[in-house]
């Protein structure tokens, strides 16, 4: 067990403040290589610009040409090299407070392909700037993880768009479709609705443990059993491993197990009064008529009161003090509040933060969301936390570096202040 001290680690903080330089200088070397396939992307427009009236494929010499010519002093594929010589240009162009952001090593290279992955949809460029100088101030001190779920927030509240037109679009494009990778392996995968990706994917997670579990002796790693698992399903639909009573359905063992969504919907959408888009918690907007459908099909309900203004949860209206504080805290934190971690609440221990062992009080003040992993490290290691109200989280490393988690907001978008229609 690691020796608990109060005192500040000295190598703990050596090492974790040498790595953070390094990881700057390593992310600042990255980006002035971005730098050189933008410049190299331009010359290759140029290059192209200066051509009579070329065809297609010879407008992609030039640029081929020049890919070859990075790809083989830097002992990279000359594809490898042309793709992120587009990249960097739509980087150059759409996002350059991001690019001086990563020149200058206050974000990494996960950042910046999250904030283009939910910026480029905005084609509005005044929406496209305004979301990216929100970006880049939630960007700094968070992981690219974390970030995606609060830019895709930020992006649908800009969007001229409503989500659920959108949706419909969208939905046309769902399909199936297999690639070969080699080596007698192919890549099978498919495009799903976001509530039903997550909630499969959530499913075979949770069979796959049940079979871990079940058998020690089973070597294959937790992919390896999610994948045996959808080709099982798929050429069989007969998962069957005994890990307990089914329910009334008549399927036991792993045909029992359902997959787990959290969806928070705001009342009025939930009404059909208003298109706000309801959220797959954590992850992604969804459309509210998806979210309606759901709702239908609910067995039961958490209302969670929430500040207009901030998103942050007030209340739940179940009475039975140990649920309504499950199901505050499921409300409130949505995930682990370690720094960085995603793993999501309905997966995670409720802790005390000051241990009930100590005097700490069963109250949601002093409980937490925290995943195994985190729940032991803050348990076994000279890790610790203090709550400073508000759900917000402050905890100490060993080095003696401060780290401040706040609980995501459960609302996201502007309340529409017109006259109810009725």
């Amino acid at each position: 067990m690691y020796s608990m001290t109060r005192g500040v680690d000295a190598k703990h903080r050596d090492l974790a403040d040498r790595g953070a330089e390094a990881a700057r200088v390593a992310e600042q070397g990255q980006a002035a290589l971005a730098r050189i396939f933008a410049e190299a992307a331009a010359e290759g427009m140029h290059r192209v610009a200066e051509l009579a009236s070329p065809s297609s494929r010879e407008a992609e010499l030039p640029f081929r040409a020049l890919a070859a010519e990075l790809g083989a002093a830097m002992n990279m594929s000359d594809r490898t090299v042309q793709r992120r010589m587009n990249d960097a240009a739509v980087l150059e162009e759409s996002f350059p407070a991001t690019f001086n952001a990563w020149e200058e090593g206050r974000i990494a290279r996960g950042h910046v392909a999250v904030i283009m992955e939910h910026g480029l949809p905005l084609t509005d460029p005044d929406a496209r700037a305004e979301f990216e100088a929100e970006a880049l101030i939630r960007a700094e001190g968070t992981t690219p993880g974390r970030l995606g779920a609060s830019l895709a927030r930020l992006a649908e509240s800009l969007q001229p768009r409503p989500l659920a037109e959108r949706h419909k679009e969208a939905r046309a494009s769902r399909g199936a479709c297999v690639r070969d990778v080699g080596d007698g392996m192919a890549e099978f995968s498919t495009i799903q609705p976001a509530v039903l990706a997550h909630a499969m994917h959530d499913r075979i997670t949770q069979q796959a443990r049940a079979i871990r579990n079940a058998d020690p002796t089973d070597t294959r790693t937790l992919d390896q059993i999610r994948a045996d698992l959808v080709a099982d399903m798929l050429l069989t639909t007969t998962p069957s491993v005994e890990t307990g009573a089914g329910f009334s359905d008549g399927f036991g063992g792993l045909g029992a197990i359902r997959g787990i969504v959290n969806v928070t919907v705001p009342a009025l959408a939930l009404a059909g009064v208003t298109d706000e888009p309801a959220e797959l918690v954590g992850r992604c907007p969804m459309d509210p008529a998806t979210a309606r459908q759901l709702a239908g099909h609910a067995t039961g309900w958490d209302r969670v009161l929430a500040d207009p203004i901030t998103g942050c949860v007030l209340a739940v209206d179940r009475y039975t003090p140990s649920a309504d504080m499950k199901r505050f805290l499921r409300a409130r934190d949505q995930h682990c509040r370690f720094p960085g971690c995603r793993q999501p609440a309905h997966r995670c221990d409720r802790d005390h933060t000051l241990d009930y062992a100590l005097g700490g009080a069963t109250d949601v003040c002093n409980l937490a969301c925290l995943c195994t992993r985190h729940h032991t490290l803050k348990g076994e290691t000279a890790w610790t936390v203090r709550q400073l109200g508000g759900g917000v989280l402050e905890w100490t490393s060993p080095g003696g570096h401060v780290y401040i988690d706040k609980p995501p907001p459960a609302i996201h978008f502007v309340p529409n202040t017109d006259p109810p229609p009725f």
